[in-house]
């Protein structure tokens, strides 16, 4: 005769293990996803500080813009990623 008790207790700790792992690679993929958006606006800043080391009124211009684009547009599509890779994993 099977312990009723004996399995759910095997039961329970197996679901609490995959409930560890499951959060462990969830923090994991938020700490990636927050370093590339760390990332991405360092290089937007760098793009478009290098704007005011130009001495070409339409150069530093295009590299303001450019910097405000790669950088806005890369954390979006970080962003939009993580929240994709969520979805899949089913965080939400």
């Amino acid at each position: 005769m099977i312990d009723r008790k004996a399995e759910y207790e095997r039961i329970g700790r197996e679901r609490a293990e995959a409930e560890r792992e499951s959060q462990s690679v969830a923090l994991r993929d938020l700490l990636l996803s927050s370093l590339q958006c760390a990332g991405f606006c360092v290089l937007g800043l760098a793009i478009m500080f290098f704007a005011f080391h130009v001495n070409d009124l339409l150069l530093g211009r295009a590299f303001f813009w450019g910097g405000l684009v790669v950088g806005y547009s890369s954390m979006s599509y970080t962003l939009l990623a993580a929240y994709r890779r969520g979805v899949v994993r089913g965080d939400w």
